[in-house]
C-alpha cells in the first residue's frame, strides 16, 4: 500500500488515459485485458506510422463505430535532432488513419513508443515534486536547537492545517485515578523531606570539625588517631546511608534499565568512602596517606535525597489542582502555539511524570564519565605503587565528577514555579509540559483574554430609521452567531430590552472585519466600517469612530454602536511579560476591531503579536482540547502568561543547569585524576573538593533559584 500511494501520481495518469480510451472508443467485456497493440489501433498507426489493424479479443463483440476522442501525447522531442518545416499546401494533411476520416482538420497525435511516453511521465512527476514548498521541519530542542523560521510564515497556511496538534504521545499504562496519585505523591513528598532534613543535619556536623579547623579553631592532631578522626565520619556517613536508602534503590532499578544515573554515582562513592574509611584500620600506610572523602559523599546523598523531595513535593502541588475535579480551562498544543481550552485532566498525571531533559542528557554523559573515573583511578594506583589507596584515588576522582547540583537542575526551578502556579490556582504537567507549551514560542489569545467581560461596553447608538427592537435583536443575533467578545455585549442589551434573538441562517465570516447572514429574507451586515464600505454600504461622512460596530440591512445602514474597548490591569501584565518573555500572542480572534494597533493603543504595547488570516483565527479560536499540559483554575489572561512564561524559564534554567553540571563533572575529574596521579595529597583534600563542588553548584542554579521571579 505503502508503495501504491508513493506512485500514485504516475498510476494516476496512465489508468486516466486507459478509461478514456476505453469509454470513447470501445464497449468492452469486464475480462477485456489491455495491450500495447489495442492501445496503438485506437491511434489507427502502429509504431512505425503503418495503418494497425483492429483487433479484438477472443469472444467480444465488434467494435462498433464511434467518435474516438484521444488525449494529446505529450511532445516528446529526441535529443540532437532538428525537426524540418514542411510547406503547407492549403489542403489539411490527413494521414491518420481513421482520426482523420473521422474528425477532419485534427492533426494526428504522433506515433511514439510506450517507453518513451513512460519516460516522459515519469519526468514530469518528478519536476512536480521538485517545484513543490519545502515543508518545515521540525523543530529540534535541547543542546542542539535549530533557530526558528518567522513566525508570521506559520500562519500563512490553510486553516486546517494550523489547528492540526501533534499528535499526543499514548502513556505506557493506563493511568491511575488522580487520588490515588496525590495521595502516594503526599506520602513520598513528607517522607522524602522528613530524611532529607535529619541528612542534612548529620551531614553539617560532619562537615564542622573541618571548618573549626580550617578557621583555626581545633587543632588538626585529632586526625592522627584513626578512632577520633575517621570512626566518627564512618558513623556519620552510615547513617546517611541508611536514611538515603531510596537513593540506592533508585539507582539499581535505573541500573536494571541500563541508565547510569546521579544516584548511582552517588551511591558508589559512599561505597568507596566507606571502604576507603575502613581500609584505614587495617593499612598501617593507608593511615598517613589522605583523608576519607566521608564527609564530600555526605554532602552528595544529602544533595540527592532533597532533589527528590523538591521533586515530589512539587508533582505534589501539581496533582492538588488537578485532584480538584475538571478545571474551567486547560492548556493545550496546537500547530500555532499553546492554547487555552475547556477539557478534562485526563492524562495530566502521566504527562508530568515524564523524564525530564537533565535525566536524559545525565543518562548519556554520565556512563562515560564513570567508566573514565575507573580507568584513572587504576591508573593513579598503578603509578603510586599502593595497592591500599585504590578506594581512595576512586572515591576522591568519583567525588569530583559527581557535581552536587545533578539532583537539583530539574527539581529546584520547578518547586520555585509550582509555588507560584498554584498561589494563582494553575499547575504545570511537569517538564515535559513546559517542553511543548515553550515548542512554538507562541501563545494563542482570543477575545475574551484580551478584553475578559466588563471591559467592552457600549458608549453610544444611534438608529437610521428602523425600530430599535429590530435593531437590537439583528445585531445581538449576529454578535451572538459570531461568539466573539462581543456576544456577551449585546446579549445583555437584548435581556434588558426584553428582546429575542431571530433565526439566522447563511452566516458567513469576512476577511474584512465583520459577518454577514439572512435573517426572514434579509440580508444583514455586521461589522467594522471598513468592512461595511467594502460591502458598498454608504457610511455618514465624517465618521471619525475608530472602534464602531455597524449594522446594515439589504445594503443600507440601520444602526451604529460605538463600542469602548477598556483595557484591563491584569491584561497589561500579561502582554508587557510576553514582550519581556520574547514570547509571541497569535491573535485568534473574532472581533474585527481587535487588532495589533488596537492593542498598541490600549496598553502600550501589542508583544508583536501576528494577526493571522480568518480562516486560521477561526480554526484557532476553538473551545474544546484534550491532553492538558497545564490546568488553569482563574479567569483573566495573567495565569495563562504565567504559565507560559514559567514554561520558558524552566526549560532554559533546566538546560543552562544541565550544561553546566555536566562541564563541572567532566572538569572536576580531569582535575581531581590529575591531583590523585601527582599525589598531591595535601593539596586535594575535603575542604579544597568542598570549595570547587559548590562554586559550580551555585553557578548552575543560580537561574533556578530566581526562575519565579518575573
Amino acid at each position: 500500500m505503502e508503495q501504491k500511494e508513493n506512485a500514485l501520481p504516475f498510476e494516476q495518469t496512465l489508468d486516466d488515459s486507459k478509461l478514456m480510451l476505453e469509454g470513447a472508443s470501445r464497449v468492452a467485456d469486464e475480462d477485456y485485458e489491455f495491450t500495447l497493440e489495442g492501445i496503438l489501433a485506437e491511434f489507427g498507426t502502429q509504431a512505425d506510422g503503418s495503418p494497425a489493424p483492429q483487433a479484438a479479443p477472443e469472444g467480444a463483440e465488434p467494435l462498433r463505430p464511434a467518435l474516438t476522442v484521444t488525449m494529446p501525447l505529450p511532445d516528446i522531442v529526441p535529443e540532437e535532432e532538428e525537426l524540418e518545416d514542411e510547406e503547407d499546401d492549403g489542403e489539411p494533411e490527413n494521414d491518420g488513419g481513421a482520426l482523420g476520416d473521422i474528425i477532419p482538420n485534427v492533426e494526428a497525435p504522433q506515433s511514439v513508443t510506450l517507453q518513451e511516453i513512460l519516460a516522459k511521465t515519469v519526468q514530469d512527476v518528478l519536476d512536480e515534486q521538485k517545484n513543490e514548498p519545502v515543508l518545515e521541519e521540525p523543530t529540534r530542542f535541547g543542546l542542539f536547537s535549530r533557530k526558528k523560521r518567522e513566525t508570521e510564515e506559520l500562519y500563512s497556511g490553510a486553516a486546517a492545517q494550523a489547528e492540526k496538534p501533534e499528535a499526543p504521545e499514548e502513556p505506557e499504562e493506563p493511568e491511575p485515578s488522580i487520588e490515588k496519585t496525590v495521595a502516594e505523591y503526599r506520602e513520598a513528598a513528607q517522607n522524602s523531606r522528613r530524611v532529607a532534613r535529619w541528612s542534612a543535619v548529620i551531614t553539617l556536623v560532619m562537615w564542622l570539625p573541618t571548618l573549626l579547623e580550617r578557621i583555626g579553631l581545633l587543632s588538626a592532631s585529632y586526625r592522627e588517631d584513626p578512632m577520633l578522626g575517621v570512626l566518627p565520619f564512618l558513623i556519620a556517613e552510615l547513617a546517611v546511608c541508611v536514611l538515603g536508602r531510596e537513593v540506592f534503590l533508585f539507582a539499581w532499578e535505573k541500573l536494571c534499565a541500563l541508565h547510569v544515573t546521579y544516584e548511582l554515582m552517588t551511591a558508589l562513592l559512599c561505597v568507596a568512602t566507606l571502604a576507603d574509611g575502613a581500609l584505614v584500620f587495617f593499612a598501617p600506610s593507608r593511615v598517613a596517606a589522605a583523608l576519607p572523602m566521608c564527609s564530600v559523599a555526605a554532602l552528595s546523598m544529602t544533595c540527592a535525597l532533597w532533589g527528590r523531595a523538591l521533586l515530589f513535593r512539587a508533582l505534589y502541588d501539581s496533582f492538588r489542582v488537578a485532584a480538584a475535579g475538571d478545571p474551567p480551562y486547560i492548556v493545550v498544543q496546537t500547530a500555532g502555539g499553546a492554547a487555552k481550552r475547556r477539557g478534562g485532566v485526563a492524562g495530566f498525571s502521566v504527562t508530568a511524570q515524564r523524564e525530564d531533559a537533565a535525566y536524559r542528557w545525565q543518562t548519556v554523559i554520565l556512563p562515560v564519565i564513570l567508566i573514565a573515573d575507573i580507568v584513572f583511578a587504576v591508573l593513579s594506583t598503578v603509578e603510586g605503587k599502593n595497592a591500599s589507596m585504590a578506594a581512595w584515588n576512586f572515591s576522591a576522582i568519583l567525588g569530583g565528577a559527581n557535581a552536587l547540583a545533578f539532583p537539583l537542575v530539574y527539581s529546584l526551578p520547578l518547586r520555585r514555579l509550582m509555588k507560584r502556579f498554584i498561589r494563582n490556582g494553575s499547575a504545570l504537567a511537569g517538564y515535559a509540559g513546559a517542553a511543548r507549551i515553550r515548542r512554538s514560542n507562541c501563545v494563542i489569545l482570543t477575545d475574551g483574554d484580551l478584553f475578559p467581560p466588563g471591559t467592552v461596553t457600549l458608549n453610544g447608538l444611534k438608529i437610521f430609521g428602523e425600530e430599535s427592537g429590530k435593531v437590537l435583536s439583528y445585531s445581538a443575533t449576529m454578535a451572538h452567531a459570531t461568539d466573539s467578545g462581543l456576544s456577551r455585549l449585546f446579549d445583555s442589551l437584548l435581556e434588558a430590552e426584553g428582546g429575542r434573538l431571530e433565526p439566522l441562517s447563511d452566516l458567513n465570516f469576512y476577511e474584512e472585519g465583520g459577518v454577514g447572514g439572512t435573517i426572514h429574507g434579509e440580508t444583514v451586515l455586521f461589522g467594522t466600517s471598513s468592512f461595511c464600505r467594502k460591502m458598498g454600504v454608504p457610511l455618514p461622512h465624517g465618521l471619525t469612530l475608530k472602534t464602531g460596530v455597524f449594522l446594515a440591512v439589504d445594503g443600507a445602514l440601520i444602526a451604529v454602536f460605538a463600542v469602548k474597548y477598556m483595557p484591563a490591569e491584569n491584561v497589561d501584565w500579561a502582554l508587557h511579560a510576553l514582550a519581556r518573555a520574547h514570547i509571541t500572542p497569535v491573535l485568534a480572534v473574532r472581533d474585527g476591531n481587535i487588532t495589533p494597533t488596537l492593542l498598541r493603543r490600549k496598553f502600550g504595547t501589542d508583544a508583536r503579536a501576528v494577526y493571522p488570516q480568518l480562516s486560521t483565527r477561526l480554526a484557532l479560536s476553538e473551545k474544546e482540547g484534550e491532553q492538558p499540559l497545564a490546568l488553569i483554575r482563574r479567569e483573566g489572561l495573567m495565569p495563562y502568561a504565567e504559565l507560559a512564561v514559567g514554561s520558558k524559564r524552566l526549560c532554559r534554567a533546566v538546560l543552562l543547569g544541565t550544561v553546566l553540571t555536566l562541564f563541572a563533572s567532566v572538569a572536576g575529574t580531569m582535575l581531581s585524576f590529575y591531583l590523585s596521579f601527582v599525589a598531591a595529597y595535601t593539596l586535594f583534600t575535603p575542604f579544597t573538593l568542598l570549595a570547587y563542588l559548590l562554586l559550580w553548584a551555585v553557578a548552575a542554579l543560580v537561574d533556578g533559584a530566581i526562575a519565579d521571579r518575573y
